[in-house]
């Protein structure tokens, strides 16, 4: 869902833009004076295990291929106000570093990848757990609520494109929804068996308290992290190669003419291949583990930051 600029309107962008910057600013004031350090701590590396995640692309239906997105499980683990934080700053990493999206559709991609999951999804999520018992209403809902959150997103997508005039709702519904509907089984097994780990290596994380307890968020941000770099290292080299869904709309379908799309701004480190490397294959894995090192790096300093305003 990383749209480049010139696939979304001009006017929807901005006031998607806006939009997303009432959600940042909200979720801002939600954590005020309520985060600590260890939440910190944790946040940072469920944001560089995110970013991992979405390095590596698997190949799907219709000859496109998607990625995970991390979004259900971060909100689970942080809350939906932290979480939407966090992979905001992962998303600016992508973005300004290996120029995955359009800097003038921030607005737009931040609904599809973030607000969509990290709010809807969480809320979704809350809802079902109450209709089984526990352990496995936690499970069965985190399950339905990242496959449901995929859906969600892939129909948005569809019907922005209708509100700017691009395309009929019905007409990228096919190249949109079938690909992220299977991608969305995917994420679903995937949010069910980190919560299994987490909740096997740090139960109490889980338990009634407010906030996570110190042993138990380290030792699931060092997990995370360490997990965020066997990823980056190991996976990311063998991602499909094809298409995403919505680079199939614009290359394969012809659906959005490739004279649209423009690229205003060039990133240091553009398509995650450190420039400068001949090897394609080292080069890709060189960047990404510098993009999941400083995605972790960012969200450290900009919620240490927040807390140290929040004190002073």
């Amino acid at each position: 869902m990383h749209a480049p600029d010139g696939f979304y309107s001009n006017s929807l962008c901005l006031i998607m833009d806006m939009a997303c910057t009432g959600v940042l600013a909200y979720s801002v004031v939600k954590i005020w004076k309520r985060i600590s350090s260890r939440e910190v701590i944790l946040a940072s590396a469920v944001g560089a295990f995110s970013f991992a995640l979405q390095l590596a692309n698997f190949k799907v239906s219709r000859g496109s291929s998607c990625h995970f997105m991390g979004g259900i499980f971060a909100s689970i683990i942080l809350g939906p106000y932290l979480a939407t934080l966090v992979m905001t700053f992962e998303h600016l990493i992508q973005v300004f570093l290996f120029q995955d999206g359009g800097i003038m559709a921030l607005g737009p991609n931040l609904l599809t990848i973030v607000c969509i999951s990290t709010f809807g999804g969480y809320y979704i999520y809350s809802l079902l757990k109450n209709f089984v018992i526990e352990p496995y209403g936690s499970y069965i809902s985190a399950f339905l609520s990242a496959w449901l959150t995929l859906l969600i997103t892939s129909l948005t997508v569809c019907t922005m494109l209708a509100i700017c005039g691009i395309q009929g709702f019905f007409a990228t519904l096919g190249p949109m929804v079938g690909p992220h509907v299977e991608v969305g089984i995917a994420e679903g097994m995937l949010t069910v068996l980190l919560l299994v780990g987490v909740r096997l290596w740090a139960p109490d994380l889980f338990s009634s308290q407010p906030r996570p307890q110190p042993i138990s968020a380290q030792k699931i941000a060092y997990g995370l992290l360490g997990l965020a770099l066997l990823i980056s290292l190991a996976i990311s080299p063998f991602a499909s190669r094809s298409a995403e869904g919505l680079e199939s709309l614009v290359l394969d379908r012809g659906h959005i003419h490739p004279h649209r799309i423009t690229i205003p701004y060039r990133a240091p480190i553009p398509a995650y291949h450190l420039p400068g490397i001949r090897d394609q294959e080292i080069a890709k894995i060189l960047g990404g583990t510098l993009g999941t090192v400083a995605t972790f790096g960012v969200c450290m300093l900009a919620l240490s930051l927040i807390k140290t305003r929040a004190e002073s």
